[in-house]
């Protein structure tokens, strides 16, 4: 029987905390919750990424041996969050961009029985996306502080930079927005995504 999973998602070493709670159901791959995860959190899915959970190490295989072999990652695509995940409390831990490394941890809130979604849903959340490749946490930070001073040097090529940005809101980078609303437009459309994802991902 199909359930209804909540999560709560955190950004780690972000303070205040930028977070997410989405609904998505619990017959979705990981590589699905990897495409809904990148929607709600704001990212532009073009780095590699991996979950964790105890013994589970999930994630794009590769086709050679060793620490990223086949022997050592499940294939996103072959299983469920279902399989996995059980009981209400229980985390997951979910690594994006190896190189600017940003961690975050999922928190399953609710198993719900008795509610049925035709897509993923995300219902809240609490600030704005770091822009892609701004250089991990205190990369982040630095570039808060380039923004916050209109007389630093480096803020106007910054300013320029970001607001070409996915994360800017008509064209404008707000870190204390979260656009919740386009958010749900794109998990609407979530297959639309997917396969356009892929498509320029072969190119």
């Amino acid at each position: 029987m199909k359930k209804t999973f909540k999560f709560r998602i955190e950004l780690e070493k972000t303070s205040p905390k930028i977070w997410r709670e989405f609904l998505v159901l619990s017959d979705t791959t990981f590589y699905g919750l990897h495409h809904i995860v990148q929607i709600v959190m704001g990212w532009e899915n073009y780095h590699l990424y991996g979950f964790t959970m105890g013994s589970y190490r999930i994630g794009k295989q590769f086709e050679d041996d060793g620490f990223n072999g086949p022997n050592e990652i499940i294939d996103s695509k072959t299983i469920t969050i279902g399989d996995v995940l059980k009981a209400k409390g229980q985390k997951l831990e979910y690594l994006y961009d190896f190189g600017d490394y940003w961690q975050h941890t999922l928190t399953l809130e609710m198993i719900i029985d008795d509610l049925a979604i035709p897509f993923p849903l995300c219902c809240d959340g609490a600030l704005n996306c770091p822009p892609e490749d701004v250089g991990s946490i205190p990369g982040f930070y630095d570039f808060l502080r380039i923004m916050e001073k209109p007389g630093h040097p480096e803020h106007k090529e910054t300013n320029a930079w970001v607001n070409s940005k996915l994360v800017a809101i008509d064209g404008r980078y707000d870190p204390n927005i979260f656009p919740l609303e386009r958010v749900n437009y794109v998990l609407l459309n979530l297959d639309t995504y997917i396969k356009e994802w892929e498509n320029e991902a072969d190119q």
